[in-house]
């Protein structure tokens, strides 16, 4: 019963008590006995209201702690959203897992890795196949505490990776540890290729400051050695230090492609093949090689226009010289696929199909007996590459070893909105 009925209750039952007691009374006791109900209900009325305000008091304590208790559920669940939503937002492999190894949250960019869309309550192993990353959250489990190691993946696809695992707290009667994994597997490559570089430099140069020092050392320790042998030995050293400067020129071509945004014009690509065939006509007549040409006409091209020239100049120097005598070089230009298309098809020795995968590396030669007597410093195919990646293109090679080779740059088609804002830039 509510409080506010209290009041009520209690005058209508010391109504009743008088009228059924009151009559059987003398005077006196019948006096007495309405003295004492009457304060008997007055006093009932003063407990019921100080009962009935502390109740009032309480239950607004109540409503507001309950207001409070709300308010500290949803900034929880806020920060808990925020919380999901940075880890969503790495863009590392994060997975939260318990002791036991059991994944409680995977993030975008874990999911991304291993090729799942689900994640969150399946076993750590089972979905990585990688035991040593089990054995590692196990250490951090019984250490509790942090713990890094470089792990090798090979699902879905071989990655090294530095992994850290550390402790977070325990949820739910459970213990919970975070793994971060950063792939290592690109800058190992890009260590492996600058060390490979190095070497690559260092035994490009020494060879031909070697023979020009031998060649100078002979000539000074011989004075009375014959004229033919001293000019000949001085053509070789003339020989020597022209390779060089060809390497070194190549090395400054190449660094410029990597380090630098190429400058972009407008231009005709037809005159700009035409001009390279033209400078290489005495070097094809030299190895009796015939220059062709089928080209489409009007193809524009948004692109640094000597960084192209030097495209075509590199493609027609390797096909003239690694083709065969009374062999054909010929140069194509169509559009496909909204791209410029360049060809550059030879008749010559061609490829071999384990050697395609390494002819855009620095200094990587097939014939490097060929190559250097040629006067081919092994960065050609390099310079290439990066000049055609530069302007957005790719560069690819079709080839059958003894048969010939077809070399094949897509560049981005001139003529859309895209292309004229990026000139206006």
């Amino acid at each position: 019963m509510s409080f506010r009925w209290l009041p009520v209750s209690l005058l209508w039952s010391a109504g009743l008590l008088l009228l059924t007691a009151l009559p059987s009374l003398s005077s006196a006791w019948r006096e007495a006995f309405i003295v004492a109900a009457l304060g008997g209900v007055l006093l009932a009325l003063y407990f019921a209201r100080r009962m009935h305000a502390r109740c009032n008091f309480l239950r607004q304590q109540i409503a507001e702690l309950n207001e409070e208790l709300e308010t500290l559920n949803l900034e929880l669940t806020r920060q808990q959203r925020r919380r999901l939503t940075l880890i969503d937002g790495m863009p590392i492999p994060l997975l939260i897992c318990d002791e036991n190894g059991m994944l409680c949250h995977t993030n975008r960019a874990a999911l991304e890795w291993f090729g799942f869309r689900h994640m969150t309550g399946k076993s750590l192993l089972a979905l990585t196949f990688s035991y040593d990353l089990y054995l590692l959250l196990l250490k951090a489990a019984r250490r509790q505490s942090s713990v890094a190691a470089e792990i090798n993946f090979s699902f879905p696809k071989e990655r090294t990776t530095e992994a850290t695992i550390w402790y977070l707290g325990e949820a739910d009667s459970r213990h919970l540890f975070a793994i971060a994994l950063i792939d290592k597997s690109e800058l190992l490559r890009l260590e492996q290729v600058r060390r490979d570089f190095v070497a690559n430099v260092s035994h490009e140069f020494r060879t031909p400051l070697a023979s020009i020092r031998s060649l100078a050392e002979t000539i000074h320790d011989d004075p009375e050695m014959p004229p033919q042998t001293r000019q000949r030995f001085l053509s070789l050293i003339v020989q020597e230090a022209d390779r060089l400067t060809r390497i070194a020129d190549d090395l400054l071509t190449l660094a410029r492609a990597e380090s630098m945004q190429p400058v972009k014009e407008v231009f005709d690509l037809t005159p700009l093949i035409q001009q390279a065939m033209q400078e290489m006509d005495a070097e094809a007549q030299r190895h009796q090689v015939s220059l062709q040409a089928e080209l489409q006409p009007d193809l524009k091209l948004l692109a640094n226009r000597d960084q192209i020239l030097q495209v075509v100049l590199n493609l027609l120097s390797n096909a003239i010289r690694y083709n065969k005598p009374q062999g054909s070089v010929t140069v194509r230009t169509y559009v496909q696929d909204r791209q410029v298309v360049i060809e550059v098809a030879d008749t010559g020795i061609g490829i071999p199909s384990e050697a395609l995968p390494r002819i855009f590396e620095r200094f990587y030669r097939v014939d490097k007996t060929r190559s250097r007597e040629g006067g081919g410093t092994g960065l050609g195919l390099a310079i290439v590459k990066h000049i055609v990646e530069s302007h957005g293109g790719t560069v690819e090679v079709e080839s059958e070893y003894r048969v010939g080779s077809v070399f094949r740059v897509r560049l981005p088609l001139y003529g859309d909105s895209g292309d004229w804002d990026a000139q206006q830039e």
